[in-house]
């Protein structure tokens, strides 16, 4: 078989109604692996059996992965052998078909253009698949939203599969790790990051990136929800970014409500009185409701959203919108499809935590995920109290501080003063850990830094591990975080 005759083949259909198929390039791939063992070791780990349409062609494949698995070189007799043990030989037309496999190309040369045409073919056949699977399921079902979910997740895991066996080199990534880091000396760091609209913070987490599952956990009433919502606002209107809040507790009028008295500095309490505003403060509300105008911010309110609820409506947002935020209040009230984990609640928080931290990867976006803190932090002495939450207060599973990238504790101190409350980086995975003391204005739902308290230095080795946690840092002189956003 020649070059020129695997070009001409045509995909294997029947009145349109086939498979895409090329048996030729199936053959060239197999002879190329016979032929070459440096061709077998870089062509096998990059296929499936599924690639292969052939059923000969598939079963011969496995065969030489068997071999290749033990370490043992592939040619014709091991082969055949291989066959023989498996009691296959007779299904792939004797010892002539493996003979005549041998001599399919002249060379290994163009194994990877071969490879390409049966990876191509292979992965049209798993999406007709996959349609007709769905096809099948829809006329079945009386749920379209579930039906939808499947589908999405269905089509993902194809386009997630396609490249799983690819293997990066230390020296590739290595080269990519230095651009990165030159490119954010530079000031034109490629990696899109948020600032949190609170300089301090900015300068411990340099930014919320792509990927990145943040955890803000507090006891009740601390102001959770408003510090995501602050960070949610500065996101949208001041980065002009697209930014999913998914609520389970507040309806979106409620959400709404706090974010105008957040924005135009009018109190949520007399808002909510009859008369209780002035013209002057009606006038600030108006001005807020415009400026979300034009704000890309999206509110889901339905309090049964599971994590897989989840994911497909930030993919609509995404491929829809676009999508640069997302903000999940709160973690301990989502739970999974099905009632799997009814008897285990800890695992099933283990799971969600897992999936959080998934889903960033897929969406690439940071996820920023409000969660409890268990009730045993409220039994500790005012003394132990005084000295804040430990990530082992998470509420329901350790599995959380294992899966978020960094972890943040609201903390107030002084139950009397409600006005100052501290927020504790306690786990930050690509920066240094510490305190900022923050200023709460519970009327507008505002959180604010006090300036004049200490920001962290930066650390020269670039970690978290040279950083360990309760260090006290100084002020940073240098370019700071926000000054590169500003750039931009």
């Amino acid at each position: 078989m020649s070059e020129q005759k695997t070009q001409t083949s045509k995909t294997a259909k029947t009145e349109g109604r086939g498979m895409p198929s090329n048996i030729e390039a199936e053959q060239a791939v197999l002879c190329s692996i016979l032929i070459d063992k440096d061709a077998a070791d870089a062509l096998i780990p990059r296929l499936l059996p599924d690639d292969f349409y052939s059923n000969k062609n598939r079963i011969i494949f496995e065969a030489m992965k068997e071999i290749q698995d033990e370490s043992n070189p592939i040619d014709t007799v091991a082969l055949t052998d291989r066959l023989v043990l498996k009691g296959k030989l007779d299904e792939v037309g004797s010892v002539s078909y493996i003979s005549s496999l041998s001599m399919a190309v002249p060379s290994s040369a163009n194994c990877e253009y071969y490879l390409e045409m049966v990876k191509r073919d292979g992965l049209l056949r798993r999406i007709i698949g996959t349609g007709n699977d769905i096809v099948k399921k829809a006329y079945a079902s009386d749920d379209a939203t579930e039906m939808l979910n499947y589908a999405e997740s269905k089509i993902f895991s194809i386009g997630e599969n396609k490249d799983k066996m690819a293997l990066a080199t230390i020296s590739s990534a290595a080269c990519k790790a230095f651009d990165e880091i030159s490119d954010i000396q530079k000031g034109k760091a490629q990696q899109e990051k948020l600032s949190t609209g609170f300089r301090q913070l900015d300068r411990h987490l340099f930014g919320m990136k792509p990927g990145e599952f943040i955890l803000i956990a507090a006891r009740p009433s601390v102001g959770k929800t408003a510090l995501a919502l602050n960070i949610a606002c500065d996101v949208a209107i001041e980065q002009h970014k697209k930014v999913a809040i998914f609520s389970m507790e507040m309806s979106s009028v409620l959400l709404a409500k706090r974010v105008l008295a957040h924005l135009s500095k009018v109190s949520l309490t007399a808002s909510n009185k009859k008369r209780g505003l002035s013209n002057e403060s009606m006038d600030a509300l108006y001005r807020a409701a415009k400026r979300l105008d034009s704000a890309d911010i999206f509110i889901d309110d339905y309090s049964l959203n599971t994590p897989g609820d989840i994911l497909a409506k930030c993919r609509r947002i995404k491929r829809e919108k676009g999508l640069d935020l997302v903000v999940i209040d709160y973690l301990q009230l989502m739970s999974m499809d099905g009632g799997r984990y009814s008897d285990n609640r800890q695992q099933e928080v283990s799971t969600i935590s897992r999936l959080m931290k998934l889903y960033a990867g897929e969406l690439k976006v940071p996820i920023l995920v409000l969660s409890q803190m268990s009730r045993d932090f409220d039994k500790r002495t005012k003394t132990e109290r005084e000295q804040g939450p430990k990530l082992s207060d998470l509420r329901d599973s350790g599995a959380i501080e294992q899966d978020a990238d960094v972890v943040m504790f609201l903390h107030r101190l002084d139950e009397n003063d409600r006005t100052k409350v501290d927020l504790i980086v306690a786990k930050n995975r690509n920066g240094p850990c510490g305190t900022i003391h923050l200023h709460w204005q519970g009327d507008t739902t505002t959180f604010s830094e006090i300036e004049d308290m200490p920001v962290p230095k930066e650390n020269l080795l670039g970690g978290a591990a040279a950083v360990r946690e309760g260090d006290e840092f100084s002020s940073v002189e240098s370019d700071d975080f926000k000054g590169e956003q500003e750039e931009k």
